[in-house]
Formats: structure tokens, C-alpha cells, sequence
């Protein structure tokens, strides 16, 4: 159901501007989707190489941040 249905005669049925207009919406939504999906999963890798770039200076430099008494 991606494709406008339409009609032969003079006017507009209601069922077919109903079918249309879910059409427009849901390819919206699956638009918005793709979207969301794009922008998070790149969202998701940057903070992934942020995390193993700290990681690494902690592992290099020795760092602890336990207390000494322990």
C-alpha cells in the first residue's frame, strides 16, 4: 500500500482518500524510523569509541580511582 490509489471517474471517494492519507503517515513514520535508527546507532559508536579512548589513557597512565585505604 505505498502507491496513491486513483480513481477513473470525476470526484474523490472517500475509502481511497482514507487509504492515502494512512499511506502518507505511515511512510512518514517509517521515514522517521529510519531516521531515529541512523542517528542513534552513530550516536551509539561514538560513545562506544569515547569509552575505549578513556579506557585506554586509564589503562596507560595507571589511573585508580579506588581508594587508597582499600
Amino acid at each position: 500500500m505505498g502507491k496513491t490509489i486513483k480513481i477513473g471517474g470525476v470526484g474523490k471517494s472517500p475509502a481511497i482518500e482514507k487509504v492515502n492519507r494512512l499511506n502518507a503517515i505511515s511512510s512518514s513514520l517509517d521515514a522517521a524510523a529510519v531516521l531515529e535508527k541512523k542517528v542513534f546507532q552513530s550516536e551509539q559508536v561514538k560513545a562506544q569509541e569515547r569509552l575505549n579512548k578513556r579506557k585506554q589513557i586509564i589503562e596507560d597512565f595507571a589511573i585508580s580511582f579506588q581508594d587508597k585505604n582499600e
